[in-house]
């Protein structure tokens, strides 16, 4: 028998003892019978009730044994469910903290590696930048050269033109057809450079030189467009309107270069060019006392003014006062005789004296 077992059965005997023990009292304090008086029935009868007390007694042991040895043999696979779960939960807890810091460590080394892939990727970052930096300083300051080169390019063609064109309003729109042409070949210049460089800069006044030499081009929607960028970007420029209105003119659009005269002279009254111009519109109008009226206020401001002298008198020839044409005709002769006998010959406003001696004599001297 191994230990276990032995222990069991000192612990049966034991609880057998004891519960003999505890039946023999009992047994004891049945009123004591003189063994003379009892009967052989009786004595069976105590026999029987002694054995089936030892009998109980004895199952009550055994039950007891027997619960005690179930007891005793699952105690050893308790405790060994027992220390099953145990370990059962200490590799558990073990595990979870090997798997924690295990994450701790593969987390601190990804930390590093990507700290570490960061500043490469920021060092090399950095290169890049700085060679697209470089890259672009240089592109800058090739773009500002050649920005540069066309604005120098851009100013020396103005010059040019604008010593090859006077004003519009200063003149009777005839240039010499060399002069025009190297006029054409400028604005050409002037504008493939514009095409090239987008961004080059136009200050009002480049604007009202460009408008000129297309002007005397015979460009007059171009010219227009021009003057109408520089009245935008400076609304008092007087020049700018005088020039709008005369482009007008050209286009047969008096009413329209009547009113930009208007506003020249709202600008500068005392500048007889606006005046005159004034004039040219109400005399294409047919509104010649008005025309009139304008000329003879240009005269104020500018006597000699030949050109103003002249349409005086095609004005008064047109509403028949042959003396004041005549009278007006003679200045203008006297000022500018040849260009203004030639144009008198030509010119039908002049029919209506044409058979006049004085005329006749005007022309002719």
């Amino acid at each position: 028998m191994n230990i276990k077992n032995r222990v069991g059965l000192a612990v049966a005997l034991i609880l057998l003892t004891t519960t003999i023990a505890t039946a023999t009292p009992q047994l004891s304090q049945t009123p004591a019978t003189p063994t003379s008086t009892l009967t052989d029935k009786e004595k069976l009868e105590i026999d029987n009730q002694v054995q089936e007390e030892v009998d109980r007694a004895f199952n009550h042991t055994t039950a007891l044994l027997n619960i005690l040895l179930v007891v005793l043999t699952m105690l050893p696979i308790l405790a060994a469910a027992g220390v099953w779960l145990l370990r059962r939960s200490v590799i558990s807890e073990v595990v979870a903290e090997t798997k924690k810091r295990l994450e701790e460590e593969v987390e601190k080394q990804l930390e590093k590696e990507v700290a570490a892939e960061l500043k490469n990727q920021t060092a090399a970052f950095k290169q890049e930048l700085e060679v697209l930096k470089s890259d672009f300083l240089t592109q800058l300051s090739q773009l500002n050269n050649l920005y540069l080169d066309a604005q120098s390019q851009k100013e020396q063609i103005l010059q040019q033109l604008s010593g090859l064109t006077p004003s519009p309003s200063l003149t009777q729109d005839y240039v010499h057809p060399e002069i025009q042409q190297k006029i054409q070949d400028l604005t050409n210049q002037l504008e493939i450079l514009k095409s090239e460089n987008p961004r080059l800069f136009f200050t009002a006044n480049d604007y009202l030189k460009q408008g000129d030499a297309l002007f005397f081009e015979g460009r007059y929607e171009d010219a227009l467009a021009c003057y109408e960028k520089v009245t935008q970007r400076e609304p008092d420029s007087y020049i700018a309107w005088v020039n709008h209105g005369w482009t007008l003119r050209k286009l047969g659009r008096y009413s329209e270069a009547l009113l930009s005269y208007e506003k020249a002279i709202s600008i500068q009254s005392e500048h007889y060019i606006a005046w005159f111009g004034c004039g040219n519109c109400l005399r294409n109008l047919q509104k010649y006392a008005d025309a009139i009226t304008s000329y003879e206020q240009a005269l104020k401001l500018q006597p000699d003014f030949h050109w103003a002298w002249f349409h005086l008198a095609r004005c008064y020839t047109l509403q028949g006062e042959i003396e004041l044409a005549i009278k007006n005709l003679t200045q203008a002769i006297k000022l500018r005789g040849d260009q203004h006998r030639k144009s008198a010959k030509t010119n039908p406003d002049f029919d209506a004296i044409r058979a006049d001696d004085r005329f006749q004599k005007l022309i002719e001297s």
